[in-house]
């Protein structure tokens, strides 16, 4: 992992966990993700810190897992030889799943009120982390989608629950099963984020959002996210994230049948880049199943 991939900057009562891959639109490797959880719990443990913003820098918020460090991650990826690898056992895949699971459920039940502020793209484990915070805004050009689900999810997903309440049974649905991308201004509509902003304004938005936050005293910040907790609770909270490790690992260890898209061997046919754009005219209709 590169050192500073993921970033912690405090200014006062406001910290900042900067998403630092902007070459790469900020996409998110699983040693990535570990470090901005354990960045997320310094914060935590900062008692100069109120409010938490977290922010990708450069053009986009977040692209998603970087798709790369996923295969290698779960063991895919072909050998230099080009010979198909082992399929991975379940016990490691339900390991590596569980542990990207709470890392996921630290945004969730995170002691202090988390901010996001998105811009550019925001997909995959970007949107997952920006449905799960307390608070999100969000530019007017942003691009929301849950296109990893049209890579063999078609609804199996770490957090339905959150999404059910948050959109809706039937939007929730439309999200997940067509995978079709959103702007700011729906995202506003539909109950993703808070607010959504000329781009301009952003940035001036989520600070003065951050500072009025801060104004509470720090025992009723903490004390009122933990009741927030108990509720989120009662309504299934805590188990959607242990359904949705398991449902990651069967949903991404499927047999393909010969007439269905497959992403991983059109990527090992056309490298990742392409595959990707393959994927999408598939998906939108402008493709043939194979």
């Amino acid at each position: 992992m590169d050192d500073d991939a993921v970033l912690l900057e405090t200014d006062g009562p406001v910290a900042r966990l900067i998403l630092n891959r902007p070459a790469k639109h900020n996409a998110i490797r699983f040693d990535d993700l570990d470090r901005l959880v354990e960045l997320l719990h310094e914060a935590e443990e900062d008692d100069s810190v109120r409010v938490i913003i977290l922010q990708g820098r450069g053009k986009s918020f977040c692209a998603g897992h970087d798709y790369d460090d996923a295969v290698r991650s779960y063991g895919l990826e072909p050998g230099a030889d080009g010979e198909k690898p082992r399929r991975p056992s379940q016990r490691s895949r339900l390991a590596r799943d569980r542990r990207l699971g709470m890392n996921y459920m630290a945004f969730h039940y995170s002691l202090k009120p988390v901010i996001a502020q998105i811009q550019g793209v925001c997909v995959g484990a970007g949107l997952y982390i920006a449905e799960l915070v307390d608070l999100a805004i969000c530019a007017d050009t942003a691009r929301f989608s849950h296109a990893e689900q049209r890579l063999g999810l078609a609804g199996n997903t770490w957090h339905l629950n959150t999404q059910i309440m948050k959109y809706g049974p039937k939007r929730a649905r439309e999200l997940l099963l067509l995978g079709e991308e959103f702007n700011g201004t729906q995202a506003a509509e539909w109950g993703l984020v808070n607010r959504s902003v000329p781009e301009e304004d952003l940035e001036a938005t989520v600070e003065e959002w951050a500072r009025k936050v801060a104004q509470h005293p720090r025992d009723a910040l903490v004390t009122g996210k933990a009741v927030w907790q108990m509720a989120l609770d009662s309504l299934g909270g805590t188990q959607q994230f242990w359904r949705g490790y398991v449902g990651h690992t069967l949903g991404t260890n499927l047999r393909f049948e010969p007439d269905e898209f497959n992403f991983l061997r059109e990527r090992s046919h056309l490298g990742t880049r392409d595959a990707f754009a393959d994927r999408d005219s598939h998906y939108n209709g402008n493709g043939k199943s194979r």
